[in-house]
């Protein structure tokens, strides 16, 4: 009887110090540096590279909501100058034609500047939305378009109906056309997109490369051609402009500013000319018959719009005495329309035009 009670003493003796063995030994492990320090290292990773992850999500939808909105706000730009400057040009005509009637050449001699802007803005429309504007096309295009509305700023006193609006229309032209260029020339993140130059760089890189698209022509008569010429007509007419204005506000007198101002409106506006010129004859060596979507991405329109304000250009002219160079210019405005609306036509109704060739 007295040897069952030491035996069974003794079991529960050496359990109990396995067990209060195997406490100390969890204590160890977890009051254990390492693995403390393995535990929370690996619990920080986890955390952070979800939360490096979340951010990085974030930052990008953040990235893209923002170049949306720029890209829409390029646009509202662009439908606003193209609205404000036709309004102007529909005010012109009214008020030259029925309140205060002068001679037509005249009345579209002074209507032809701001009908041709706003045709440049509405070309422009669909530039962002289509990712165009790093092309060299729509480069140029705002930088003559903004330098139209600085000219139209600086000369606002020749308006004598409707001043405000005339204003905010160059103002707001200018503006968007700046920021249409910066975006094209950095990217919509404003980062220097790849093989880019600074701005000063690529104006006058691409001044050179219009010079050399004029003398670029694949046969004497042909389409390109045709609008090579007219680009250097209306160049050679714009040099000429601004010579004389130049000449007139070095000089001395009290006229001198009405009459710097009419050669500042004068110069504005054959400067869109030749630019546009240019534009046609990229989009005839491209052969860009399928233009992207958008309101302005194809040259249909800015090419009828062209050929509308080089008629105006002839008609006053030739009533100024200058025959040679209306009837010239008389006949480069035939050729636009003519070639404009068969690319109007080709674009509209693909098939009757290819049932017509197919007969011929």
């Amino acid at each position: 009887m007295s040897v069952l009670p030491s035996s069974i003493q003794q079991q529960q003796q050496q359990q109990r110090q396995e067990h209060s063995d195997n406490t100390g030994v969890l204590w160890k492990r977890q009051l254990d540096p390492s693995t403390i320090a393995t535990v929370s290292s690996t619990t920080l990773l986890r955390s952070s590279s979800s939360e490096s992850g979340g951010e990085t999500s974030s930052d990008e939808t953040k990235v893209q909501k923002k170049i949306a909105a720029r890209k829409k706000r390029v646009e509202i730009g662009y439908q606003t100058s193209a609205l404000a400057l036709a309004a102007m040009a529909c005010i012109g005509f009214v008020k030259y034609r029925f309140v205060e009637p002068i001679p037509i050449p005249f009345m579209l001699h002074i209507i032809a500047g701001p009908w041709m802007a706003a045709s440049v803005a509405f070309h422009l429309v669909g530039s962002g939305s289509n990712d165009r504007l790093e092309t060299g096309v729509c480069k140029r295009l705002n930088l003559a378009l903004a330098s139209f509305g600085i000219i139209g700023l600086l000369a606002k006193d020749i308006i004598t109906t409707a001043q405000p609006l005339w204003i905010f229309a160059c103002l707001v032209a200018t503006i968007n056309s700046i920021k249409g260029y910066g975006y094209g020339l950095k990217g919509w993140d404003l980062k220097m997109m790849e093989g880019n130059a600074a701005a000063v760089k690529d104006i006058l890189g691409g001044a050179l490369t219009s010079l050399k698209s004029v003398f670029a022509v694949p046969a004497v008569f042909s389409r390109s051609t045709g609008y090579a010429a007219l680009a250097a007509t209306f160049g050679a007419m714009k040099c000429a402009t601004l010579y004389k204005l130049v000449s007139h506000m070095a000089a001395v007198g009290s006229m001198r500013k009405m009459v710097w101002i009419p050669l500042a409106f004068q110069y504005k506006k054959l400067l869109l000319l030749t630019v546009a010129a240019l534009t046609l004859k990229d989009a005839v060596d491209q052969n860009e018959t399928g233009s992207p979507k958008g309101w302005g991405a194809a040259p249909v329109g800015l090419g009828l719009a062209t050929a509308a304000a080089t008629g105006a250009t002839a008609a006053y002219s030739i009533t100024q005495g200058s025959l040679y160079l209306g009837g010239w210019t008389a006949f480069l405005a035939v050729f636009s329309a003519v070639d404009g609306i068969n690319r109007w036509t080709t674009i509209n109704y693909p098939i009757k035009v290819t049932k017509r060739k197919s007969n011929k």
